[in-house]
C-alpha cells in the first residue's frame, strides 16, 4: 500500500484528504504476496517464454523420446543394455536437428570413446580411420555442438550435489547447453545430512535437479542404474521405481524411459527403448510405449527392428 506524501496510514488520508481519496488509494493497491511466487490470474498471466521441446528429428524415436527445456529426465535400464550408448545417438540427432549445443556428463566412459562414437554418426567411420581433414571437420563441429566434462580426483575434490550444480550452471549459462546428460547418477558422492534417509535426499535431490533445469533454461537428462533385480530366468526390463532407494525416479521426471536387451521367440535380439513416463503427452504428441531397435555397431546407429523370421515366413507363403 502506497499512501500521499505526508500521510503514514488509512487514518492520516481520511483526515488530511477525505474518504475519496482514501478509497483511491484502497483500489489502487497492489497485491503483496508470499515470496518465492506470484499470484496472478488467468489474463494477467505475466510474460513467459514459449515452450521448447528438444526431438531426435526421426522416426520411430521421436514418438518415444522428446527433451523439454527446463524439465528433467530419467533413464534407466539393465547392465549392459547399452543406456549410454542409445543416449549419445539420441544427443548426436538432437543437436544436429535442433542446432543446439549438449553437454554430456559421461562418468563412466572415457572421453576418447564419446568422441569416437560421435566420429562415427558424423563421419561413419571411427575416429582412428578418419584422415587429417576429416578430423579437422569433425572437430569444428563436435564443438560447436557438444561439451564433454571429465572429473578430476585432487585431494580436496568431491563430486556432490554442490558439484554438480556448479556444473550445471557452468554448462547451461557460460556454454548455452539446453540439453545435459549426466551418466550415472549412480557415480556422483551422495552426502545426506546426518539423520536424514537415502529415500529423503533423493527426493530433495530430484526437486533441486528439477529446478536448476527451469532456471537454467536446460534439459537435465538423468541416467541412473536400477538396483538389483528377481527375474525368472529373464531380466525385465526396468522402470523409475526399480532405481534404488526412491520412488522419486519415477515421479518427478517429465520424461522417463529405459533401454533393454530383449530377445524374440526365434532368439534374434533387439534393443527395446520402453518409455514408461510422460508427463505431457498432448505437447509431446505421444504415450508411454515401447520401440524394438536393431542396433549397428561400425556406424553407432539404429534401425528399426524386423525379425529375419517374418522374411522367411513370407518367402515361405510365397
Amino acid at each position: 500500500m502506497r499512501w500521499p506524501d505526508g500521510c503514514k496510514d488509512a487514518n492520516d488520508v481520511l483526515v488530511h484528504l477525505g474518504e475519496g481519496d482514501l478509497s483511491k488509494c484502497l483500489t489502487q493497491a497492489k497485491r503483496i504476496d508470499p515470496p518465492g511466487g506470484i499470484i496472478t490470474g488467468i489474463s494477467d498471466l505475466p510474460p513467459l517464454p514459449d515452450r521448447r521441446v528438444l526431438r531426435v528429428g526421426m522416426k520411430p524415436y521421436d514418438f518415444g523420446l522428446a527433451f523439454e527445456v527446463g524439465t528433467m529426465s530419467v533413464g534407466t535400464g539393465t547392465p549392459g543394455a547399452g543406456k549410454s550408448t542409445f543416449v549419445t545417438f539420441a544427443a548426436y540427432h538432437v543437436a544436429v536437428n535442433e542446432q543446439i549445443r549438449i553437454g554430456i556428463m559421461g562418468f563412466e566412459t572415457h572421453p576418447y570413446r564419446i568422441r569416437d562414437q560421435l566420429a562415427r554418426l558424423y563421419a561413419r567411420k571411427p575416429w582412428d580411420d578418419m584422415s587429417s581433414a576429416e578430423r579437422a571437420d569433425f572437430n569444428a563441429f563436435a564443438d560447436a555442438h557438444f561439451r564433454i566434462v571429465q572429473r578430476t580426483f585432487d585431494e580436496d575434490a568431491q563430486h556432490h550435489l554442490g558439484w554438480l550444480k556448479a556444473t550445471i550452471y557452468t554448462l547451461a549459462v557460460r556454454d548455452e547447453c539446453k540439453l545435459i546428460i549426466v551418466d550415472p547418477w549412480n557415480e556422483l558422492e551422495h552426502l545426506p545430512q546426518p539423520g536424514e534417509s537415502m529415500t529423503a535426499y533423493i527426493n530433495f535431490a530430484l526437486q533441486q535437479i528439477r529446478q536448476w533445469a527451469e532456471q537454467y533454461d536446460t534439459h537435465i537428462c538423468l541416467i541412473a542404474h536400477p538396483r538389483k533385480m528377481l527375474t525368472d530366468g529373464k531380466p525385465r526390463c526396468p522402470t523409475g521405481y526399480d532405481i534404488a532407494d526412491s520412488a522419486a525416479f519415477y515421479n518427478k521426471p517429465a520424461l522417463g524411459f529405459s533401454v533393454h536387451k530383449g530377445e524374440n521367440e526365434e532368439g534374434e535380439q533387439y534393443v527395446e527403448i520402453n518409455t514408461w513416463k510422460v508427463r505431457e503427452t498432448q505437447l509431446y504428441g505421444f504415450s508411454p510405449g515401447v520401440i524394438r531397435l536393431k542396433f549397428h555397431p561400425h556406424a553407432m546407429s539404429y534401425t528399426r527392428f524386423e525379425a529375419d523370421a517374418k522374411f522367411s515366413r513370407a518367402k515361405e507363403d510365397a
